[in-house]
């Protein structure tokens, strides 16, 4: 089973009325959810009855834990198919069902590697990559080769900016066994270190290599998507996306990337349209907010504020999960000029804890919002230290040296932005080619 981490924070992370009806949001338990039980997860378990080759594995998995409860590979294996159904359904109440599945699979086998690293896994889905990796390191203990504990000592790496260790976990992932997972995982770190053509090249083998899940090679082919958009690219961006769409076309990410894509090409129709697609599928973050961002650029002000309305909503909903992580939710505030002192608190503290170039770039347009331009600048200049092909990074630098008085290098930087990619956002794009020609460029 490849274990992967997405979805969270990373270079790909989407820029993307008040709370629906309760009837919507099923799947969003509004309580913290204690611990399950080995036996409460098959007493509660929902009933999967969709035609899927996941929906028929959990099926298939927990029938065999509970005739033999005390089988560790049923266990280890429900805890596998859950995991992956939480990638499918962007539901995280998926991950405490498959951490109750794989710690029953370590009560009967506690050196099972397997178990093991989706523990590790369970906790780098929740951001909690400290412990994500202490798991990891249990698992490469009993197996060094653990393929898939290298990968989320990465993801973890990645996380906290440590990109040097990134590299050397995923090349070590690599070299034990080349498949989607790790040439994904390297395309990833590539890109978001600045090599464009390498990355986007391992992607297209990841792609190739192909998974036990379709779902893994439609992610695969949605983050190929979204870095052909990242560099203007936007007819291959459309094409990898309908390449996509066409083998997997209710994918959450696959939606979203062509929403974006459709954005980026004026087509706000369609765009809306991809959205509340992926929105209909589960409402994220991304796609909740580029629709509200769409809604605005269009003057539908109300139906703007309905969408920004579920994002605190969201979040809540996630933190009750146990997910930790509120990156996004800063972000947000800043862009809408929302709680900005609350926006920079919570940068600080994430940044703090994970100084990476998200991170990074985040906590200077929350200063910058704020007014602490020199701190932004700061911020801005580690955010800008791997060169990623990021327009927004560029965008926000340009802005804070604006502010500084720095009119060469605004200009300079605005205009980097805008030639990487000039529509890389329905609403800043637009600002950085104001600011452009108020200053004389």
């Amino acid at each position: 089973m490849t274990k992967m981490v997405t979805g969270g924070r990373g270079l790909l992370v989407f820029c993307l009325g008040m709370a629906l009806a309760a009837g919507a949001w099923v799947w969003w338990e509004r309580r913290t959810t204690p611990a399950l039980t080995a036996a409460e997860l098959l007493e509660t378990l929902p009933s999967v009855s969709g035609p899927s080759s996941t929906d028929k594995a959990v099926t298939t998995w927990a029938a065999r834990a509970r005739q033999d409860p005390r089988s560790v590979l049923a266990w280890t294996n429900l805890g596998d198919v859950l995991m992956q159904k939480s990638r499918e359904t962007m539901d995280v109440a998926y991950y405490g069902r498959a951490e109750a599945a794989f710690l029953r699979a370590l009560e009967l086998s506690p050196d099972n590697t397997p178990a093991i690293t989706g523990i590790a896994w369970v906790h780098g889905g929740r951001h909690e990559f400290e412990r994500s990796i202490d798991w990891a390191r249990k698992a490469i203990a009993v197996d060094p080769n653990s393929h898939d504990a290298y990968g989320l000592l990465g993801d973890a790496a990645v996380e906290m900016g440590d990109y040097e260790a990134a590299f050397k976990h995923y090349q070590k992932m690599l070299d034990i066994r080349p498949d989607l997972s790790s040439y994904s995982r390297g395309a990833h770190l590539l890109f978001l270190t600045g090599d464009t053509r390498k990355a986007e090249w391992l992607m297209k083998k990841a792609i190739a290599a192909g998974a036990a899940h379709a779902e893994n090679t439609a992610w695969c082919r949605a983050q190929l998507a979204l870095m052909l958009w990242n560099t203007g690219a936007l007819i291959p961006a459309e094409q990898a996306a309908e390449a996509g769409l066409a083998q997997a076309p209710t994918n959450y990410h696959l939606l979203a990337a062509m929403g974006r894509i459709k954005a980026a090409r004026q087509d706000y129709d369609a765009a809306m349209e991809y959205y509340k697609q992926a929105s209909a599928s589960a409402p994220h973050h991304e796609v909740v907010v580029a629709l509200g961002d769409l809604y605005s650029l269009l003057g539908r002000h109300d139906e703007a504020l309905k969408q920004y309305a579920l994002v605190e909503v969201i979040h809540t909903a996630n933190r009750a999960k146990g997910v930790k992580g509120s990156l996004e939710l800063a972000r947000f505030y800043a862009d809408h000029d929302q709680n900005l002192a609350e926006a920079v608190s919570i940068a600080e503290e994430e940044y703090k804890a994970y100084p990476n170039v998200v991170a990074a770039d985040t906590l200077a347009w929350c200063y910058y919002k704020r007014g602490r331009y020199q701190d932004a600048k700061r911020m801005i200049e580690k955010a800008l230290e791997r060169r990623t092909p990021d327009a927004t990074f560029l965008f926000h630098a340009g802005m804070i040296n604006e502010k500084l008085g720095d009119r060469p290098a605004a200009k300079r930087l605005l205009y980097q932005a805008v030639s990487l990619n000039p529509t890389f956002h329905p609403l800043f794009a637009r600002l950085a080619t104001e600011t452009l020609a108020k200053l004389g460029s």
